[in-house]
């Protein structure tokens, strides 16, 4: 298992000046599809700038003119680019990180390793391990009703350290809303915090079976370009839900 280093797997990150506001960064987040961005002042990085942050502040205190030094993220670790992918899968889930600093042996940033890069790697180990969907997923996602208000939905994230909420309608998963639409949608609109979520979930659902083979789910993920997906029972009703970071975790376990 786990043949690949993790230099092989680091991107370059999308960087954004620091003098940015929140306004602007997500919105080079949105142009690039990216849920990090480095942050640089003239040619060093400072920090980094996660949906995650900025959504976690989104129905509380989170203006758009804002400067986005207000919400820098600095990772408490950096993974050497010679790190087997098996060790640098411990290091994101012990420090609950979601992207992770490349370095080399001097110490300097070469990229950035995300849950999206490490689930990619692992497809090859999946088809091995022969497991399905519903080995891994979570059977108890945060979960809400279409006329759900948006407000109610960014509590419930926050307070349950969730990245989406399922939007359930008759037991069927009806539409998603994740941090990635609370941002393009709802900052800078104060108006649509009332609204509820049936105007702002994403829709249709990528959704899969719970008898799908896990490695299959993270080509189909891949080809969707998506980060989770729903997991339907032979009736169509929500089973569950399978992020990548599910994947992480079953992955240490397989090592």
């Amino acid at each position: 298992m786990f043949k690949q280093r993790v230099g092989e797997l680091a991107i370059r990150p999308h960087i954004v000046a620091a003098d940015a506001t929140v306004a602007q960064a997500c919105d080079a987040m949105a142009r690039a599809g990216v849920s990090c961005l480095a942050v640089v002042r003239g040619a060093r990085v400072v920090g980094f700038l996660t949906e995650s942050e900025l959504a976690r502040h989104l129905d509380v205190d989170l203006d758009p003119t804002a400067s986005i030094e207000d919400f820098l993220v600095r990772p408490s670790v950096s993974v050497p680019k010679d790190k087997p992918v098996e060790e640098a899968v411990k290091v994101m889930l012990e420090h609950h990180d979601r992207h992770l600093p490349v370095v080399d042996f001097g110490g300097s940033m070469l990229g950035l390793v995300t849950e999206k890069e490490l689930v990619d790697a692992l497809a090859v180990d999946f088809m091995v391990e022969n497991a399905a969907c519903k080995t891994l997923m979570r059977a108890d996602p945060v979960t809400a009703a279409p006329e759900t208000s948006v407000r109610e939905a960014l509590s419930r994230m926050r307070q349950s350290g969730a990245e989406c909420v399922l939007v359930v309608s008759a037991g069927r998963p009806a539409g998603m809303f994740s941090e990635s639409d609370a941002l393009s949608r709802i900052l800078g609109r104060p108006e649509r915090m009332a609204h509820p979520l049936s105007q702002h979930m994403s829709s249709p659902v990528v959704s899969v079976p719970g008898e799908a083979m896990v490695y299959k789910v993270i080509l189909f993920m891949r080809q969707k370009g998506v980060r989770r997906v729903a997991v339907v029972g032979a009736d169509g009703l929500l089973a569950g839900l399978l992020t990548q970071r599910d994947i992480l975790l079953y992955a240490r376990r397989m090592g």
